[in-house]
């Protein structure tokens, strides 16, 4: 970053470091500079990773310390809803942003939309036994109980020791 302020994918770890640390600020700032850079002379850049640590970062943001008002969290929440849906832009973070969508759906109880985005993610990833047990869920919250008791055992035949699915 000493020769290249901007380079991506310096800055795209050092968010990471950041993120790991929980230092949400100065990680949200190192995934924008990545992005700027990204999207500098194409709107959709050849790798999604730095939009999808950026919705990871704003969701930890809104349950860090302090707390954001209402108003703050909702903002967060959105942003890092465009961010997770410009990650599925890359075929490689498809999977993991579809299922943070749904995750923020399931937040804001949005359900069909939930349903909708982990269906995605379940096509990209079949195995992905926390997206089938959170579809199973959004199932059951529309009042879809035999679909929802349906991917519950399905999920067990893959997985029988899985405690949310048994759980559920």
């Amino acid at each position: 970053l000493r020769r290249d302020r901007g380079d991506a994918r310096c800055n795209n770890a050092m968010g990471l470091w950041h993120l790991r640390r929980g230092d949400f600020v100065v990680a949200e700032a190192h995934f924008r500079e990545a992005i700027a850079r990204l999207t500098s002379l194409n709107a959709n850049p050849y790798d999604g990773e730095s939009f999808y640590n950026l919705g990871l970062c704003l969701r930890y943001r809104i349950d860090g310390a302090p707390a954001p008002s209402p108003a703050g969290a909702a903002r967060l929440a959105d942003e890092a809803h465009a961010a997770f849906h410009k990650a599925t832009w890359n075929h490689a973070w498809q999977a993991a942003g579809f299922h943070a969508l749904a995750e923020v759906d399931c937040c804001r109880a949005n359900w069909a939309s939930a349903i909708d985005h982990l269906t995605r993610a379940l096509r990209r990833n079949a195995d992905n036994l926390r997206a089938r047990n959170l579809w199973a869920l959004a199932l059951g919250k529309l009042g879809r109980d035999a679909e929802a008791r349906e991917v519950v055992r399905e999920t067990l035949a893959i997985d029988p020791l899985d405690p949310w699915a048994r759980w559920l």
